[in-house]
């Protein structure tokens, strides 16, 4: 059925559906009262400047949108938010409803947020990876937590609270529910991969499907690691890596997966929905280059632990 409203042709309506028809499935996806209040605003924004239906925005649309906010002096990380705000809508479209994706051949400005710990080069994730010695008991754990932080980028205390149980089939997909800062509760998909690691390191575990994941490994160990005893398992593998320098920390691990997945293609949306961030600007301070912005997240993670164990 076509839709038409009179004498008002822009991006607010068109003949295929109405923005706000499009916006209640985007905006679905976004588990923040605020994201979604965020992300509409901004595609409001957008429309009120190329005045054009949705379907007919070009490259050149968005690349006018994007020197229009430089010209007004704003701020960097502020235009590439509002960017990476319509790459996402764009990107829903093309991948729900099989519009044009305008937003592909557009590149986001570069920023950099100098209160970011480093991030490893891909290079230096497979050192890190490869001085776990994975024929122990301890590097079979070890192993399972790097995968988790540097592909799922879970911080040091949603793995020191892990459960056994916590492990679950979304029909044939393997799910992790993440405890979280504040009490919140998420869920992260599980790939391949990380999900072999960590049933590699549960077959040395004498235990009935419950209790702690991740447990303490020694004479005197006992029960759940801790927060701690993860940030120095990850600083004892960096230093054993030869990565010492000084603003590398076990947190550096979590800028690293937003950084590569970003990288090598992921979505905005997506890297915000795998760090459980409820704003996008919290995204934005861990990526230093944002560029071609195109797929989903963990899938195009390029950090592998196949045939590690």
């Amino acid at each position: 059925m076509t839709i038409l409203i009179p004498l008002q042709k822009t991006f607010l309506s068109y003949t295929d559906k109405s923005l706000s028809e499009y916006l209640h499935p985007f905006l679905t996806q976004l588990d923040s009262v605020k994201s979604r209040k965020d992300y509409k605003g901004d595609l409001r924004l957008f429309g009120d400047f190329v005045q054009k239906p949705v379907h007919e925005v070009t490259p050149i649309d968005i690349i006018n949108y994007r020197k229009a906010m430089e010209e007004r002096g704003l701020a960097q990380a502020t235009i590439c938010k509002r960017l990476s705000v319509v790459r996402s809508f764009y990107f829903f479209l093309n991948q729900t409803f099989g519009l044009p994706n305008p937003a592909l051949a557009v590149k986001l400005p570069r920023i950099t947020d100098q209160s970011i710990k480093s991030v490893l080069s891909l290079s230096e994730v497979s050192r890190l990876l490869s001085s776990v010695n994975t024929g122990t008991i301890i590097g079979k754990r070890d192993i399972a937590i790097l995968g988790l932080m540097l592909v799922n980028g879970l911080r040091s205390i949603e793995v020191s609270r892990a459960n056994i149980e916590d492990i679950h089939f979304v029909e044939d997909v393997a799910v992790l529910k993440v405890h979280g800062k504040g009490g919140k509760i998420a869920t992260a998909k599980l790939r391949k991969d990380v999900y072999e690691v960590i049933q590699t390191y549960l077959t040395t575990q004498d235990n009935s499907g419950e209790g702690n994941l991740f447990k303490s490994i020694g004479n005197l160990a006992k029960g759940r690691i801790s927060e701690k005893t993860v940030q120095a398992r990850v600083k004892h593998y960096l230093q054993l890596a030869g990565l010492n320098r000084p603003n590398l920390s076990s947190h550096s691990l979590r800028h690293t997966a937003a950084t590569l997945t970003l990288s090598v293609g992921a979505d905005m949306l997506g890297v915000q929905r795998m760090l459980r961030h409820s704003s996008m600007n919290t995204t934005l301070r861990y990526v230093q280059s944002l560029d071609e912005l195109k797929n989903s997240a963990v899938d195009l993670n390029p950090v592998s632990l196949e045939g590690i164990v």
